[in-house]
């Protein structure tokens, strides 16, 4: 068998369109990629197919940096090992953790932390934004994605849209 790859790195992006994390390995069910935009910000501004209020929006959402409080219990399902204990090898999909151990923390380009749910980061996000963004946080335990649960993203197409 030949080779025609090698993943170089894995990113999970716990706040969309916040800034993501290198992990060392993730867990990949239908739903996406574990604790993978498990957050978004609704907009009462945006367009009823795609509510989300994103970078393209206030591109300064790159710049904040979401964490997971309790980084372990972020890494996999609680209930992993008893899901495939009922069906080796049929990747069952098993349950997300309790939200609190999902709970999240953002820290702003300011370095200032805030929980996910603190009204002061919603305040701090539409600075600035066009008028008419009121914000609601979302939490979804399927990854919030624009288009498909998993991308994969070649350095031959970083290097060719650098050039453009």
């Amino acid at each position: 068998m030949s080779v025609v790859g090698q993943v170089e790195s894995v990113w999970r992006y716990p706040v969309k369109s916040m800034r993501g994390e290198a992990l060392p390995e993730i867990f990949v069910s239908f739903a996406g990629v574990y604790g993978d935009r498990l957050f978004a910000f609704k907009s009462a501004a945006a367009p009823a197919g795609f509510p989300y209020f994103t970078g393209r929006e206030r591109p300064e959402m790159l710049l904040y940096c979401p964490r997971f409080r309790h980084p372990q219990k972020a890494a996999l399902p609680s209930n992993l090992a008893a899901a495939e204990e009922l069906a080796p090898g049929l990747n069952l999909n098993p349950v997300g953790a309790n939200p609190a151990d999902l709970a999240v923390d953002v820290e702003t380009p300011s370095g200032k932390v805030m929980a996910i749910d603190d009204p002061g980061l919603l305040r701090e996000l539409t600075e600035g934004a066009d008028d008419g963004h009121s914000l609601t946080l979302l939490r979804s335990e399927r990854s919030m994605t624009d288009c498909r649960p998993i991308s994969l993203f070649s350095l031959q197409t970083a290097r060719q849209l650098g050039r453009r």
